[in-house]
């Protein structure tokens, strides 16, 4: 059930509130709230942090942040009181305090007046919504620029708010609570897919220039004890050897401040390079006549220029765009003698060269690196050609992560949209949420996943399959999820699969699909310390499998394929699920390399797939399971995820 609207309305004369119910009155904050101004006067009470996750108690022997070296002139606060950060109406925050301790006398602390009669946590909802929705910034003063936009106490108290009954607050107050609760999970579960395909990026990358794209190339030690093994045939070289030139910026004195203008050659430092691209500062730049005098740190086409302060191993590499700018004096240029810029910059980045640089750089306060630490860097260099081949496989890869991570990003500004419209629409009388104050799917999942787009699809994908599958283990539920992406055509899985010894298996999707069979349907995971024990479901007594979720993710034919797909798989046993989706992909990558595929091709496929089939399959069984395939129609087009050049990057 929606919200409605309420039947009659009348002019607020508020520009923010708009039109408000007619029963509805319109208050002024002082009539509600008083500011209290309790010094503490002594040492004692924890200290306090309004933050936009609550009021915490902070944590005062740490060196985090600012320390006052006496809290003594702190104000009080007390459980239930309102703290709100004022002075800055961009960052800052309001909420209701669960502590007893003291917070900055900067603050405003204010609670119930006597003989107010309000909700608190209704209340709370619309202060909130005043900074969400920069109600409050527009009655500021101060420097918005430098961060000190605050609101005076006079507009404070005389900031009029939209007041319902009594009873009626509470309701909307337990129904914002509510929804945005489940909004807040929605976010927080593709926050923590970003965060999981940041370091699947990162792993693939570390794994490909270091270990190269053949899985069965022989290795040899590298000679390098952070570095461990690396395919015989590639050199292991210092970044001097391998380099025309490694020269840092000019130094400070060679520019003064007649040189700079606005709109000229830009100077590039470590600030200018962002998620490996140079980004130009045209305020930050100099005369055409000063870089001429300067065309000694001018960065040509494949140049690499690398910080050499604060995040270490943050470089770029100049395109025809940041060709002719000017390396600056916080950064270090790298020109390299024939090798392929991207696979030696990919290197620097790897958490190996990170933490080398690390280890290597000098000063006190911040890390610095100069021309001779960073020729010391040991760099494993396949040849030329392989270089760009690693580079040209891995462009494809890290494209399809970014993509994820895109629509991941978009997923939460859009919910994140949501839920600010969502509490807006409440607190102004725009939805009528008196009639839902019994139901526990008001705003229903199934638009918020709408709003996160795509990666909300494995949460919902993984809870069908761990109810059908789930006894028959994770390795079950990965294989539906393959199977699922590869046959049922439920794309928006995305899914990258590894040929490991059970069949197609992608690490990330699989954790995403636990998290979020959590976070959707309260599907706990018990994942055993000890090798060798099965990972085990637990599903609560009130589980409802999100069909209908389903449905309107990929459509309602989509759905009942993937859900009748499941209920083939659920009748035959862990050994059976296995071996269809390996001869599955087998079959699918003869496909797609336009090779023979019949049951010989295929078997011999399974067989060498990995290590382990040939013990835990024979002939027979798989001639079995690709009857069983033929009867039931699950026979791949070519179109599938391929597996058969993908595992070296993976492993």
């Amino acid at each position: 059930m929606s919200p409605l609207a309420y039947d009659s309305h009348r002019d607020s004369g508020i520009d923010w509130l708009g039109k408000v119910p007619s029963h509805w009155d319109i208050v002024r904050l002082r009539r509600l709230v008083e500011i209290k101004k309790r010094i503490a006067g002594e040492e004692g009470p924890d200290v306090l942090s309004i933050t936009q996750r609550g009021i915490k108690v902070r944590d005062t022997t740490s060196n985090d942040g600012q320390l006052a070296s006496s809290y003594a002139h702190y104000q009080l606060v007390e459980p239930g009181d309102f703290a709100m950060n004022h002075m800055d109406l961009l960052t800052g925050w309001v909420d209701i305090s669960p502590f007893h301790g003291v917070t900055s006398p900067d603050y405003r602390v204010f609670s119930a007046r006597s003989g107010a009669k309000f909700d608190p946590r209704y209340l709370l909802w619309v202060l909130q919504q005043g900074y969400i929705g920069r109600t409050f910034f527009a009655l500021g003063q101060g420097s918005s620029h430098l961060g000190r936009w605050r609101l005076p106490a006079d507009a404070f108290n005389e900031f009029e708010v939209a007041l319902p009954p009594q009873a009626e607050q509470r309701v909307i107050a337990a129904f914002l609570d509510r929804e945005t609760g489940k909004i807040d999970a929605l976010v927080e579960a593709q926050t923590r897919l970003i965060e999981l395909l940041k370091e699947k990026r990162q792993a693939v990358i570390s794994h490909a220039v270091t270990k190269g794209l053949d899985p069965a190339a022989p290795m040899k030690d590298s000679g390098v004890e952070w570095l461990g093994q690396v395919p015989a045939h590639w050199e292991v070289r210092r970044l001097g050897d391998i380099s025309e030139e490694l020269q840092t910026g000019p130094f400070g004195s060679q520019i003064h401040a007649k040189d700079y203008i606005d709109g000229g050659i830009p100077i590039i430092n470590p600030s200018n390079i962002k998620e490996g691209v140079i980004r130009p500062n045209y305020k930050v730049s100099v005369t055409p006549k000063k870089a001429s005098e300067l065309a000694q740190h001018m960065l040509r086409l494949g140049d690499i220029v690398l910080a050499r302060r604060g995040e270490m191993g943050r470089c770029g590499i100049v395109d025809e765009h940041s060709a002719g700018w000017l390396c600056g004096t916080g950064s270090l240029r790298i020109r390299l003698n024939k090798m392929n810029s991207a696979f030696i910059a990919a290197f620097i980045g790897t958490p190996f060269a990170v933490e080398r640089l690390r280890l290597s750089s000098v000063g006190a306060t911040m890390d610095n690196l100069n021309a001779e630490i960073v020729s010391r860097v040991a760099i494993p260099t396949p040849p030329l050609c392989e270089q760009e081949a690693i580079m040209f496989e891995l462009s494809d890869r890290l494209s399809r992560l970014d993509a994820l991570a895109a629509s991941a990003s978009s997923g939460v500004a859009l919910l994140q949209e949501r839920r600010s419209a969502l509490i807006s629409a409440a607190v102004t009388g725009k939805i009528d949420v008196r009639g839902t104050a019994s139901q526990s799917n008001v705003v229903s999942l199934d638009s918020a996943r709408k709003a996160s787009n795509e990666p909300s699809l494995p949460a919902v994908v993984g809870a069908c399959a761990i109810l059908e599958l789930g006894a028959k283990g994770r390795m079950a539920v990965m294989k539906a999820a393959y199977l699922a992406q590869s046959h049922a055509r439920l794309e928006g899985l995305a899914g990258h699969y590894e040929r490991a010894a059970a069949g197609p298996y992608d690490r990330t999707l699989m954790s995403v699909i636990e998290r979020g069979a959590w976070d959707i349907c309260a599907i706990v995971t018990h994942e055993p310390r000890a090798e060798g024990l099965p990972v085990t479901y637990e599903i609560p007594k009130s589980f409802q499998p999100p069909a209908e979720t389903l449905s309107v993710l990929v459509g309602e034919e989509r759905a009942k394929g993937f859900l009748a797909m499941l209920s083939l798989l659920k009748d035959i046993d862990r050994d059976g699920v296995e071996a269809v989706a390996t001869l599955y992909a087998v079959w699918n990558d003869l496909l797609a390399a336009e090779k023979t595929a019949d049951n010989d091709a295929i078997c011999d496929g399974v067989f060498g797939w990995h290590a382990e089939k040939p013990k835990k399959f024979k002939r027979a069984d798989l001639d079995h399971w690709l009857k069983w395939m033929g009867r039931n129609g699950l026979v791949p087009d070519g179109s599938a995820p391929r597996t058969d050049h993908q595992g070296s990057l993976f492993d």
